[in-house]
């Protein structure tokens, strides 16, 4: 009796051993152009097919990405279709309407494309495997070869499923790659511009940030020449250009410039289009052939034009153009802040100016004043009643203290004008203070004050002798006048590292917190009641720090406490 035996397990199928191993292929690269490569090599193999044409789908139409066939190397073809064209191509319809793999006879050939009817021709047998991903179709894979078979059909939807994945992944990854890059370029353009705004950020005077901005403009954009103008209405003055040509004369305004400067963007022109130069403007207008005006807008508000050139009729590329757009922003501040600073310089100068001026007019009529009243009092015409001789002397001590105002104002007014020069002679620093002591003492003694030098310093320095001895008095006459006692006055000489310091000290009503931040300014005067009683102008400490930094040494407070007294160190270079 035979015994009936157990049927054996069926062989594992071929093709779908191939169709994994295809999966761990097409899986091993995220590069999109591999991946289809290898989609197409592996599955014209692994179903036996001739030719296999692989196509996405992008906004409703069809791109055919490669064709691979076993004769020939793979051709990267780059037409698109719309998807309305396959509507005369049944299998193709199907595939993409029911997301499902689909096989029949040839393509309709008087329907195709005429391109690809001669590859069409030979074809006996299609199938067509749509590229599903997260339930849409993303692309197309056709293959082509003698009749396909009902078999088939499992080994062509599993290649679908993984073509798909594949592609969608490495579209994916190209994506990501290509932000990536976007990001690092908009990184390096925002790096560039920061940079080059540091760099016209390093620059104070009006046409040093002018220059810096042009010379980085170019840069930025690959231009030949620029030009920065000022706006005023619909006409533009010229502030700076590379040439050096123009600077100051006005212009109009070219009508597209202004509406897209008004809207706060760019214009693009060819010299076509840059028409009706006016007269006077060709010479720096026609060297250029293409060029790119970019409005220089703070909060809001336009306040110049920043217009390139180039020789050549080459559009600018957009990502310099951004570029430019964001250094246009950071030089916009920039310009505007120069434009200030440059105002105030011209406001301090004429001031100034205006200071020297009607001080030194105000002076001559205090000395012949003056020497009036001097010849008066001794005598010159003839003996006074002692009560007009008494008024007199008040007016010729008024009139001294008038003209010594007069004489700090026109040396303030030469120090701010850059009139002032000092001398670097050497000379013994202790001889000075010695001189500044005995000078200082009448007054000392009036307010029964003392005045004590450190003895046995002997230090030289390299400043202007004058200068160092209008300190030293302006320091004195501050520590004798502003003590509510008998002021007690210290002087010592020092060497304090690469300088020789010189420190007055005095016992007096010192400077309160809040005035130490202000006492070197212009006109500044403590807020104590006390030190508002006392006669003064604040100008003393301004013009002896002044002073002091014409010489290239300095002059600070060192301390200071209310009621306590206060300590000033001047510092001037050894001799």
């Amino acid at each position: 009796m035979a015994v009936a035996r157990a049927p054996r397990p069926a062989e594992p199928d071929g093709e779908l051993a191939e169709l994994i191993q295809i999966a761990l292929d097409v899986a091993g690269s995220l590069e999109p152009r591999e991946v289809i490569a290898r989609i197409l090599e592996r599955g014209l193999h692994a179903l036996h097919a001739d030719r296999a044409t692989l196509s996405s789908l992008v906004d409703q139409h069809v791109v055919i990405e490669a064709t691979y066939g076993r004769a020939g190397a793979l051709t990267w073809v780059g037409q698109r279709y719309s998807l309305d064209y396959f509507a005369g191509q049944p299998l193709v319809k199907k595939a993409i309407d029911t997301m499902q793999p689909t096989y029949g006879g040839r393509l309709a050939i008087d329907q195709a494309a005429p391109e690809l009817r001669q590859a069409l021709a030979e074809v006996q047998h299609v199938a067509v495997l749509p590229l599903v991903h997260g339930g849409r179709v993303i692309g197309m894979l056709v293959l082509s070869r003698y009749p396909f078979r009902a078999a088939d059909l499992a080994p062509l939807t599993l290649l679908g499923a993984i073509s798909g994945l594949a592609l969608r992944n490495a579209r994916l990854y190209e994506e990501g790659e290509a932000a990536r890059k976007r990001a690092d370029e908009t990184t390096a353009r925002l790096r560039a511009a920061v940079e080059a705004a540091e760099d016209v950020a390093s620059q104070v005077q009006l046409d040093q940030v002018l220059g810096r901005l042009l010379e980085r403009a170019v840069a930025s954009v690959g231009a030949d020449g620029a030009s920065v103008a000022r706006l005023e209405g619909t006409e533009m003055v010229l502030e700076s250009t590379t040439s050096g040509e123009g600077i100051g004369t006005r212009w109009p305004i070219v009508p597209r410039v202004l509406a897209e400067a008004k809207k706060g963007r760019p214009a693009e022109l060819s010299a076509g289009e840059y028409t009706g130069a006016p007269e006077g403007l060709e010479s720096i207008v026609q060297p250029f052939r293409r060029f790119l005006v970019a409005p220089l807008a703070v909060g809001g508000e336009t306040i110049g034009l920043l217009a390139l050139g180039r020789f050549r009729d080459e559009p600018f590329d957009p990502a310099a153009v951004q570029s430019l757009q964001q250094l246009s922003t950071l030089g916009a501040l920039l310009l505007r802040n120069a434009r200030l600073i440059a105002q105030a310089q011209d406001a301090e100068r004429a001031k100034s100016e205006f200071m020297s001026i009607a001080v030194h007019e105000l002076r001559a009529p205090l000395t012949v004043t003056g020497g009036y009243l001097e010849m008066v009092l001794e005598g010159g015409f003839g003996e006074l009643p002692k009560g007009l001789a008494d008024v007199l002397t008040i007016a010729q001590r008024k009139t001294e203290e008038a003209k010594a105002l007069a004489d700090e104002l026109l040396t303030v007014a030469r120090l701010e004008g850059r009139a002032l020069t000092a001398r670097s002679d050497r000379f013994a620093l202790h001889e000075v203070v010695r001189e500044a002591v005995t000078r200082a003492r009448p007054r000392a003694e009036l307010v029964k004050g003392a005045i004590k030098t450190e003895a046995g310093t002997d230090l030289a320095v390299k400043a202007d002798r004058a200068m160092v001895s209008k300190i030293l008095d302006n320091l004195l006459n501050n520590a004798l006048a502003y003590s509510d006692h008998p002021p007690t006055v210290s002087i010592a000489i020092h060497r304090e590292g690469e300088w020789v310091a010189l420190s007055v000290s005095d016992d007096g009503i010192g400077v309160s917190a809040l005035d130490q931040g202000r006492i070197f300014a212009r006109f500044a005067r403590g807020t104590d009641q006390r030190v508002l009683e006392k006669p003064g102008t604040g100008l003393g400490l301004y013009l002896s720090r002044g002073l002091a930094e014409q010489m290239g040494g300095s002059l600070t407070l060192a301390s200071s406490r209310p009621g306590k007294g206060s300590t000033f160190v001047l510092r001037l270079p050894p001799g």
